[in-house]
This record gives C-alpha cells, sequence and structure tokens, in this order.
C-alpha cells in the first residue's frame, strides 16, 4: 500500500482512540439534550404530585387537632417539608397561621371549663409557633383575668330545672342582684338552650337598669357561676 495512506489512516485511528479514552474510566456516558429536556417536566410533576401530598396531610393534622404532636405527624411538621419543596407556597405559609389559630380556639374552650393550665398550656404551644401573634398575649391576658377573678357558684338541681320551679325561679333572682354588679361577668351551663334561656331570665328578673352580661354553655351539671372581676379589668 501507498505509505502516505497508511500514515493517514493510521492517524485517523490515533484520533478516534484519543476521543473515547479523554472520558474517565467508568464513567457514564453523557445525558443526551433531549433526555434531559424530558426529564425536567418529570421531576416538576413528582414535586407537585409530593407537594399536594404533604398539604393534604397537614390539613388532616389540622382537623384532628395535631399541630405540634406527635412530631412525625403533626401540621407542624408537614407545613415545614411543604415549604422546603415550595418556599413561597401561600398554603403552607398560610398553614402556619392556622396552627396559631387552631390552639387559641382550644385555648378558649379550656378557659370556658376554667381550665386554667390547660388554657395556659394551648397559649405557650401557639407561642411557639409565633410568638409575636398578637391574638396569643390578648387572649393570655383574659385568661389571667378570668383565673383571679372572685367566684360564685350555684349548681342547679336537674329536676327542678325541667319543673321551671318556683322556688328555683326566686333564688336565681336573687342571684340576679350579684350579676348585675359592675364588674360581674355571668357564666350559664345548662342541658339545653332552652333551659338556659328561662334562667338567664330568671337572673334578669332581679331589680335594676344594668344589663346582666354573660354566655351560655350546654352541658351538665346545670349550673350558674358569677365572676367578680377586679376594677377596670376587662375579660372580653
Amino acid at each position: 500500500p501507498c505509505p502516505a495512506l497508511a500514515v493517514l489512516a493510521l492517524c485517523g485511528g490515533c484520533g478516534l482512540l484519543s476521543s473515547q479514552s479523554d472520558r474517565p474510566a467508568g464513567s457514564p456516558p453523557p445525558t443526551p439534550a433531549a433526555a434531559v429536556e424530558r426529564q425536567a417536566p418529570q421531576r416538576d410533576a413528582e414535586r407537585a404530585d409530593q407537594l399536594r401530598r404533604l398539604l393534604a396531610a397537614a390539613e388532616d393534622a389540622l382537623a384532628e387537632n395535631r399541630l405540634l404532636t406527635p412530631s412525625h405527624d403533626c401540621a407542624h411538621l408537614y407545613y415545614v417539608q411543604a415549604l422546603e419543596l415550595a418556599p413561597t407556597n401561600a398554603e403552607a405559609l398560610r398553614g402556619f397561621e392556622r396552627i396559631v389559630e387552631a390552639y387559641l380556639a382550644l385555648a378558649r374552650r379550656a378557659a370556658a371549663r376554667e381550665a386554667w393550665a390547660s388554657a395556659r398550656g394551648m397559649l405557650d404551644r401557639a407561642a411557639q409557633i409565633d410568638g409575636a401573634h398578637a391574638g396569643i398575649a390578648a387572649l393570655r391576658r383574659q385568661v389571667e383575668i378570668l383565673a383571679s377573678a372572685r367566684r360564685v357558684a350555684l349548681t342547679l338541681d336537674r329536676q327542678a330545672l325541667r319543673e321551671r320551679r318556683r322556688e328555683m325561679a326566686q333564688r336565681l333572682a336573687a342571684l340576679g342582684e350579684q350579676a348585675r354588679q359592675a364588674n360581674a361577668r355571668v357564666a350559664i351551663r345548662a342541658g339545653s338552650d332552652a333551659a338556659g334561656r328561662w334562667i338567664y331570665e330568671q337572673l334578669n328578673r332581679a331589680p335594676g337598669e344594668r344589663r346582666i352580661r354573660g354566655n351560655i354553655e350546654i352541658g351538665i351539671p346545670p349550673r350558674v357561676t358569677i365572676l367578680f372581676l377586679s376594677t377596670g379589668e376587662e375579660a372580653g
């Protein structure tokens, strides 16, 4: 063969071998650009699906008051994980405020039962989420006012209440005089709304013009509690 052609053929083979040997041994072949473009939408779809599942899990946890506990299955955890996927997601960002609002609602329920330690505990947990939330300080003040208030309580006989007995009506009317005081707040508990309204009507028969302030809750045993707040304080 011609020596020149042999040299050209040899050099061409050398170039091919050189280009192949530039890649480190054992490394995968480069991914074609078209394959990368196909993978990006797939990753986005997987991320969106994971975000939806995290937000749904957070919603379930909120509904069941799994707010901060258990730590492995609570609304707070799921919102944190959602924000790791989507830092600007509005639903996840709003989720922390919803947790605070749920703790405030639990604190109000505890205060209505005069479970002061439980009410304070709910407020402390709300502060772990957002210590600057204005509702926490306001409700904490109300709880402390109510917890320290002087109180007079009258437990009512259930049968006498059902029969709307006259002697019970008289006792309630006499109690109404205290309920009309400027710093008094009344909590009425009864087995039905109708019974609660009847109790309030008897209290309101007491002499005086000042409106009796209070609320009615459904529960047993039936009871009237009058709270006497310190002068100038307002429990809301």
